[in-house]
């Protein structure tokens, strides 16, 4: 069948199955769009050159498999087919590097020393060099109140929490760029009036919040400039009121961005800062997570017992959490599962020592499994790293049959995640799955991980 080029005509008069498309097109349904363009002769190769999609995506779009949410994403297909952007609901959204500037989007990890200036932030006043990553902003469009009561605060709370679940159940691909156009209109109120110093401080601690949100979903994106912009601005809005279990969390975030790119030494001090901020605070939920994550970087060190120790006092730590007192960024960790998940990776990250497989794979598939079966309702991404992680123990243990079908099942999930996280796991997988590359189960699911591109 001969492709023709979009007539523009289609995207406000064309119909498929009966339903228009503009309604389609409204509703942001690209697997309809792509199947209305499918028939009238367009390949997966035509509509992933088009959209900037890989064809695996384009797939499983069109299979219903899974459904678009991401900004860029949206705007590309709009662009790429000649669509109005108006059409899909895309029109005047402003793009996160676009609301909030360059500075925004500097690194505070770039410049000399700044693991020293989180050091002092830990124990005493946010260091003058960190300080302008919470500066207010000022957007073009419509400002912010002149004057902040205690119903503003709870409204960014209330935006907080929903990206938060967004992030958690989509990927920060789906919720960043909200964030971030929204910390760049409410971090102008910073320069407006408050009703009462109570509202002041409130206001710091949700937009304190936000920012890690921000800073997750960002981390999640690949985009680590950002991810350590935003957590360093959440961190020195809560040391100004002294939000302690906050200022932890901004610990944990960064430490995970650190351990994500290999830099296990620096991490490991970072949550070990994090760790003087949590035990002052008397958070105990902090606390544990901070002890497992200490774990990971011991286990990326090779530190048998010192990932030992980390854990139990991890698993210590949360038998005695008050629930009523956790903060909100730390209520994932009461997840039946989460203990589990995050030891799967640690036992797995240590088999991949050679010296330490044969005692860690397998009890890196049996955490990961029982992480896997007790997920619930909003912890997607996170049963999607486990699939990842039980594909890797059975890699790991030579279980070729079971690491290929776990590893075409994990594909399939983040493939349904706006998550380079994700994607960046896989590959990692991969690499350790490579040496068996002539089984025929693995080496589909190593073209399948070739395939996948950061979209």
């Amino acid at each position: 069948m001969h492709v023709v080029r979009p007539d523009p005509q289609w995207w406000t008069s064309g119909v498929h199955a009966g339903r228009p498309l503009r309604d389609c097109l409204a509703e942001q349904d690209i697997k309809t769009l792509f199947l209305f363009l499918r028939d009238r002769g367009y390949s997966r190769s035509a509509l992933a050159a088009a959209s900037g999609l890989a064809e695996t995506r384009v797939r499983s779009i069109s299979q219903g498999k899974q459904v678009v949410t991401s900004y860029d994403v949206l705007v590309r297909i709009a662009d790429g087919f000649g669509i109005d952007r108006g059409l899909l609901g895309v029109g005047s959204h402003v793009s996160s590097s676009e609301s909030t500037g360059e500075t925004m989007l500097r690194d505070p990890g770039a410049v000399p020393g700044f693991v020293g200036s989180l050091a002092a932030l830990a124990v005493g006043p946010v260091p003058p060099e960190l300080s302008e990553y919470a500066a207010a902003k000022h957007p073009d469009a419509s400002g912010p109140p002149d004057r902040v009561t205690a119903a503003h605060v709870d409204l960014v709370r209330a935006v907080c929490d929903e990206h938060r679940q967004i992030d958690a159940t989509r990927g920060g691909g789906s919720c960043r760029d909200s964030a971030a156009n929204y910390l760049a209109w409410a971090s102008g109120m910073l320069s407006s009036r408050f009703d009462s110093d109570e509202t002041e401080a409130g206001f710091k601690i949700a937009l304190s919040d936000m920012y890690q949100v921000a800073g997750w979903a960002s981390h999640d994106l690949g985009d680590h400039a950002a991810a350590r912009h935003y957590l360093t601005a959440g961190l020195v809005l809560a040391r100004e009121v002294n939000e302690l279990a906050l200022i932890a969390g901004g610990f944990y975030r960064l430490g995970r961005v650190s351990i994500h790119l290999g830099r296990a030494q620096e991490a490991l001090r970072l949550w070990q800062l994090g760790q003087i901020v949590a035990q002052d605070s008397g958070n105990l939920a902090a606390v544990a997570v901070l002890h497992a994550n200490e774990a990971w970087a011991y286990a990326m060190l090779g530190a048998t017992n010192r990932v030992s120790d980390s854990l139990a006092r991890a698993q210590d730590e949360l038998g005695r959490v008050d629930e009523g007192t956790v903060p909100s960024w730390a209520r994932f960790f009461l997840a039946p599962a989460d203990l589990d998940g995050i030891s799967g990776v640690i036992y797995g990250c240590l088999a991949s020592h050679v010296e330490h497989r044969p005692r860690f794979a397998e009890r890196a598939i049996d955490h990961a499994e029982r992480s896997y079966a007790t997920r619930g309702a909003g912890e997607e991404r996170s049963r999607t790293f486990d699939a990842i992680s039980i594909a890797t123990g059975y890699v790991l243990d030579a279980q070729l049959d079971r690491a290929s079908a776990a590893a075409h099942r994990a594909v399939d999930m983040a493939l349904a995640t706006d998550s380079v996280r994700a994607a960046d796991r896989l590959h990692a997988m991969a690499a350790l799955a490579r040496p068996y590359a002539t089984h025929d189960g693995v080496s589909g699911v190593l073209e399948r991980v070739d395939a996948m591109i950061d979209c």
